[in-house]
């Protein structure tokens, strides 16, 4: 993405949350751009949008049908994507609005990839942990098994990444042996 496209994500992006704020309706815009990005994921939307030979009245169809189930914000956004020719950034809007509700009230999903599925006192005890050695709010952990590590656990939250698996370590020990 270009820099001037990026510009455009970011502004229309903090006028989405500023909104949420100002109305205080930051729940139900970001359930609402939860539910947004869950069409995009499961369709090829994203790549409709995007599509130049596409025409403008096509685009503002498929957002139209976001507008019928969705807050008067919402809409309203929406309706001055639609207008400014913009569809085709919505993805990318929408996820930087949902990283900007993120570092506004500190809350994360945590990532953890381990070799062999966690019980439910270990998945406990890691947020709890994260939490505290993070700074952060945790909302949920998503858990992804990857039998390569051998042993330990990768976790990602907030810009941060700490991994404790034994095939780190044995890349690191084969590294000191050359």
């Amino acid at each position: 993405m270009d820099k001037k496209t990026q510009a455009l994500v970011e502004q229309y992006a903090r006028s989405l949350v500023e909104v949420a704020f100002e109305q205080d309706a930051v729940s139900t815009i970001q359930e609402e751009v939860r539910q947004i990005l869950t069409v995009f994921a499961e369709t090829n939307l994203k790549t409709f949008l995007s599509q130049v030979n596409v025409t403008s009245e096509a685009k503002k169809e498929s957002l139209s049908f976001f507008q019928e189930s969705c807050s008067v914000y919402m809409n309203n956004f929406l309706e001055v994507i639609s207008l400014n020719d913009r569809a085709n950034i919505l993805y990318d809007v929408l996820k930087l609005v949902l990283e900007l509700f993120d570092q506004e009230d500190n809350t994360y999903d945590v990532t953890v990839t381990s070799a062999s599925p966690l019980s439910e006192e270990q998945k406990t005890r890691l947020l709890t942990i994260v939490s505290q050695k993070f700074e952060i709010k945790t909302r949920r952990l998503v858990e992804k098994i990857d039998e390569e590590l051998i042993g330990g656990f990768v976790i990602k939250a907030k810009n941060k990444f700490v991994d404790t698996s034994i095939r780190s370590q044995l890349q690191a020990f084969k590294m000191n042996l050359k």
